[in-house]
This record gives C-alpha cells, structure tokens and sequence, in this order.
C-alpha cells in the first residue's frame, strides 16, 4: 500500500510538473525592474494552419510605467515639451512640413514632463516616442534577458498573425463591435477621443490567445524592413492597427468599421505622434531564421482584412462595409 502512495503521488507530482511547464511555455513574464513586468504571450502559427515558427508577443502595448522603467535603467529622459513648441514654431511660420514632430498633441495635459508621466496614465501605452528610442528599449531588453532570445518589433507577418489568426476579420473575431476598440470611428466628429486609455481597459477586445489592443488606442510600430525586399515595405518605419484619433467617414456622414484605412502607414524614420507607440516580440531563434521568411499575407486593395496566400477566397469589407450609428460620447 505504502509503494502504491508513493508511486501515486510521483505521478501527481510529475503532471503538476508537466502543467507548471506547458503554462511556462505559453507565457513569459519578464523581470523589468522597479516591480514593473511585461508580460508575453506565445503565438503558435502551426496550430491554425500556418507555417511559421512560434514567437511570443507582449500582452499589451508597451505602457508608460515600462517605458520609465527602461529609462530609468539607461539614465535617459524623457520631455516632450519640446513637441509642443516645435508644433507652435510651426504654425507660427506657416510651414506645415512634419518631420518628425506631428500636427498636434489633441490632450497637452497627457505628454511627459522632466523624464515624468502624467500621475494615472501608468497604464496608458507610452506615445510621442521615435524609431530609434523603441529599437533601444528592445536591445536594452534583449540585453537583460540574454537567455530568452531576441527581443524586436514584430515583422509583419507576426502582427498580422496576432491580430487576425488564419482570416478573422477583427482580432477578437468576424463582427464588428466599436464596443471592443478605442479609435474616433463611431463618434459624432466633435465628440472624438482625445487620449490614450488603460491598455487593458476593452478585455472584450482581445484575441483569442489574450492579447489587448491590437486595434485602436496607439498605432504600433512593426518593422521596417520586408524580409521579401519588396519595395512597399521598405520605405520607412511603418506602424498597424490605427490609434485612438484614426476613424473612417462616408461623405454622408456615417461611420465605417476601420477595415480598410489601417493595414499600415510608412513614416518618416523618427516619427512622434500622440496616438503612435509600440508592443515587442520575443524571437527564441534570435532572429536565425527571419531573413529567409516570406511574407504569408498580402495586400488586398489595402482592405484592412488581409487573407493569407494560400486562400483562394478573399473577403470582403471595406467601402461596402455595414455602417454604424455615430455616437454622441465616448
């Protein structure tokens, strides 16, 4: 009896092992310092059909109180006042080339001061940060956590994948619900968004596999270059999923679900706008083998759904899309 308890047990305790393993292996919570984390989700292509090697992607955008920590850790600041004068020099001179400095903060009251966040937008996603500033927050991960892989934006086949799986037409599935997203689509056009919100705060939003926010709130820098060299994506920086000012209009008026204005904008290489941040991936392979990646989604009439090439049937939206009622608040 006493062999059999024993035996039992062990068996117990080697699947309690097995679970604490297979969970390990679907999520990543790494150590940012300060008690701050981020968290990564794996992603795992093969499971639906499509043949691309698993990566993990951060649960959420990358929100103010991460991005302090990274600059605390690099002794670097933070100040974007510089924005607000260089966009009124601007409209003073009457010169309205951008640059790197947008046309607008629409919530002044929302920007970073001496190296400080707003008090309660800890959980907001960082915005008004350049390219450059968001490669040196993934080397300074990558460099900390040497022994989980590379950390990089994600290409565009990973955030494609992220946001719509095999064909879903939405990230949290095929019908449209403004519910679910934080962008201006919807709203009477004095009554639109003017800042960022939490990064968890629609969880009817998210993906299947738990990621927030992939459409709305900031737009999310991915990659700049294609690993298929083909010139489109490879013009600049580039950023998916539209922010929370990005909303589509008929000339009657009515709001459009956002299916087809936001399959990705090329920038300037160090833009900063207020509604413009990022998320990371996690790349076990260290990047081995994304050179030789081809490009599984393709541009369809710059429709928002983009169906992989090896679908023969493409799916509709855009212009033709159902409309919805604007609404009067947020």
């Amino acid at each position: 009896m006493k062999t059999l308890l024993i035996a039992v047990f062990s068996i117990l305790y080697i699947c309690a092992v097995q679970a604490v393993f297979a969970e390990r292996s679907k999520v990543i919570d790494v150590d940012l310092g300060e008690g701050r984390t981020m968290r990564f989700i794996r992603i795992s292509p093969k499971s639906i059909g499509i043949n691309y090697p698993d990566y993990f992607i951060s649960e959420t955008e990358v929100t103010n109180a991460q991005f302090k920590a990274f600059l605390d850790a690099t002794k670097r600041q933070k100040d974007d006042r510089d924005v607000l004068k260089a966009i009124k020099k601007r409209k003073e001179s009457g010169v309205f080339s951008t640059g790197d400095i947008p046309y607008s903060v629409e919530d002044e009251k929302t920007i970073w001061r001496d190296g400080k966040f707003p008090k309660g937008l800890e959980e907001h996603p960082v915005a008004l940060v350049t390219l450059p500033e968001v490669t040196d927050f993934c080397t300074w991960l990558s460099d900390a956590q040497k022994s989980e892989g590379l950390f990089r934006l994600p290409s565009w086949n990973e955030w494609m994948i992220s946001a719509y799986g095999r064909s879903r037409e939405y990230p949290w599935g095929d019908d449209w619900d403004s519910i679910k997203v934080h962008m201006s689509f919807g709203f009477k056009w004095n009554k639109f968004p003017t800042r960022t919100e939490p990064v968890k705060a629609r969880p009817q939003g998210r993906s299947p596999e738990g990621i927030y926010g992939l459409l709305g709130n900031v737009s999310e820098y991915i990659l700049t270059g294609d690993p298929t060299n083909e010139s489109y994506f490879n013009l600049g920086s580039r950023s998916m999923g539209g922010g929370f000012s990005d909303g589509k209009y008929t000339e009657k008026g009515e709001g459009i679900a956002p299916r087809q204005d936001y399959w990705g904008y090329s920038h300037h290489a160090t833009p900063r706008e207020c509604d413009l941040g990022f998320r990371v991936v996690l790349d076990p392979t260290n990047n081995a083998e994304l050179p030789n990646r081809t490009r599984l989604f393709q541009q369809n009439d710059r429709s928002w759904m983009i169906t992989p090439q090896t679908e023969k049937t493409e799916k509709g939206g855009g212009a033709n899309s159902e409309a919805t009622p604007l609404r009067d608040t947020p």
